[in-house]
């Protein structure tokens, strides 16, 4: 099961860009805060030197790199998969488009049905072999027997794929899809050289900028320069990645020079304490990245829609946020918040207490006796959460029995693999670059990544029309229906956004961030201190 384990719990799967060093949404300081892009951007450092080990304090260090096993997200595993394999296209965080990268294009003729891929001329794995149309049907095809991240999604979508020649790759789809380029950006863009898998050994060969160098798990990885990289050998020597204890320990370990790039996610105090340092990085924020995940399974309480609706009328994100981050945080009940492009009018469920007793009240009327089982991470911010949302529930009528996880396996165990639990903090997590991914991947009844459980056909239906949305407008529109049905039929409670800061000393230039949050290094390089 691909998820990306978190400061704010256990996520299961991108950002409104804007270059923001002094403007802000709202006129507060928590939006300001909260605003995606690049932060405290450097000057023309001058010509790029070479040389050198960059160390980059990551989340979660990959214990894998086969992109079947490890989702492509960044701060936990998607910058090592990007090192050996780069991204057959990029995204953009600036303009929001995506653009080719380890493709020389990438095109449709037909709205979005029909994409043709164009392979660049004499590009290598690092083994030696070509990178052809072969190669990329071949891992593409590979990754979906193997269940990675999207594969469901691209089942349902893709029809067929053709190598028509050694260069070009033609990919037929079921109905027009504009954003199916973001696909590419992830795992099903990571090509992985035929000659990786020898019966049951995988071998991480890919035409990246980096190969595998070292792996010691649970300390570091460590990937050394491609030499024949298509675009150039990189100037880095090495690139090391280290998982720390979360994001306070990541902000100490970048203030005492031990760390290059360090990966700051969910704790607002230490994301502001980065930027007020002066560290130039990339900001971004995760979309419902805070939630609290309701089990709409046949047995369970959160079967009763009644229930689950009581649940998120109970809950006042304003209360949760002042709990955990002292106000500092991303509080909302919306799927995407006021940083995000696809933002709209419609707003999330309002905290209503008086309407949740009403609705618990009908449900305990009909046999229901009221309890939940309420998992959390024994983590402080999220044992603050935790705490909040029992008070929040138990006020209204509920009998909540917190149980605390040792640690972010436990919670994976429970909640997403043996679904054991009523309740649960963690996170629904909607990137920006991929809203068509995450609403499949979390909501539609036929994903195996649906941790709630939940299942309606009006929502797949809108979920469906949400990939086939012509233009942003359309998306924006389906968005917003799929927001009311989401107030109507509450599948889980969102309360709040969850705010990322990848921040590096001010001598590290070149790194340019891609879709949900991968780190590129290939142009990265590092001057003197």
């Amino acid at each position: 099961m691909a998820v990306a384990l978190s400061a704010a719990g256990v996520l299961l799967v991108g950002c409104a860009s804007t270059d923001n060093d002094t403007s802000s949404a709202g006129g507060d300081s928590t939006a300001s805060a909260a605003l995606t892009g690049m932060v405290n951007p450097q000057a023309d450092p001058g010509p790029a030197v070479a040389g050198g080990t960059l160390t980059y304090g990551v989340q979660v260090l990959a214990a894998t790199l086969d992109p079947t096993k490890t989702a492509a997200r960044g701060g936990s595993g998607g910058e090592a998969l990007a090192a050996v394999y780069d991204v057959l296209v990029s995204y953009d965080t600036t303009s929001g488009d995506f653009q080719p990268k380890l493709a020389k294009s990438l095109e449709t003729n037909d709205g979005g049905t029909t994409w043709t891929l164009k392979l660049r001329d004499g590009v290598k794995f690092s083994d030696g072999t070509p990178v052809d149309a072969n190669a990329v049907v071949a891992s593409i095809n590979r990754y979906n027997a193997g269940k990675g991240n999207g594969a469901e999604l691209w089942v349902a979508s893709v029809t067929s794929m053709d190598a028509v020649d050694a260069s070009t790759a033609v990919f037929h789809l079921n109905a027009p899809w504009m954003r199916f380029p973001s696909m590419l950006a992830l795992g099903h863009g990571m090509i992985v050289a035929p000659s990786s898998q020898q019966g049951d050994k995988f071998t991480a060969i890919g035409a990246g900028p980096f190969t595998e160098d070292l792996f010691t798990p649970s300390v570091e990885r460590v990937f050394k320069a491609n030499p024949a990289f298509y675009g150039g050998a990189p100037k880095l020597e090495k690139l090391r990645m280290v998982a720390l204890n979360g994001p306070q320990a990541n902000l100490e370990s970048l203030n005492s020079g031990q760390l290059d790039v360090a990966y700051i996610r969910g704790l607002t105090s230490a994301i502001n304490s980065a930027k007020s340092a002066g560290y130039p990085g990339y900001m971004d924020v995760l979309n419902a990245g805070s939630a609290e995940i309701i089990n709409n399974r046949e047995g369970r309480p959160g079967s009763d829609v009644r229930v689950r609706q009581a649940i998120g009328y109970a809950l006042d994100p304003e209360l949760i946020d002042q709990r955990a981050e002292n106000g500092e945080g991303l509080p909302g009940s919306e799927l995407f918040g006021p940083t995000s492009q696809w933002h709209m009018d419609t707003p999330g469920i309002a905290y209503d207490p008086a309407k949740a007793k009403e609705l618990l009240t009908q449900a305990k009327a009909d046999g229901y006796n009221g309890k939940l089982n309420y998992i959390v991470l024994s983590e402080p911010k999220d044992h603050a959460i935790g705490l909040a949302v029992q008070s929040l529930l138990q006020a209204v009528g509920f009998e909540v029995n917190l149980i605390l996880a040792n640690n972010a396996g436990d919670i994976v165990q429970n909640v997403y693999v043996k679904n054991d639990f009523d309740l649960a903090h963690a996170g629904i997590g909607l990137y920006e670059s991929i809203p068509d991914l995450g609403l499949f991947s979390t909501t539609n009844s036929t994903s195996k990544s649906n941790t709630a459980g939940y299942a309606n056909p009006a929502m797949d239906q809108l979920i469906a029309e949400l990939q086939q949305a012509k233009d942003n407008a359309s998306a924006l529109a389906v968005i917003s229906k799929i927001q009311t049905l989401w107030n109507e039929t509450v599948p889980s409670a969102p309360v709040g956004g969850l705010s990322s800061f990848w921040a590096w000393q001010k001598n590290v230039h070149g790194v340019v961030p891609t879709a949900t949050g991968i780190m590129l290094f290939d142009q990265a390089w590092m001057g003197a201190k």
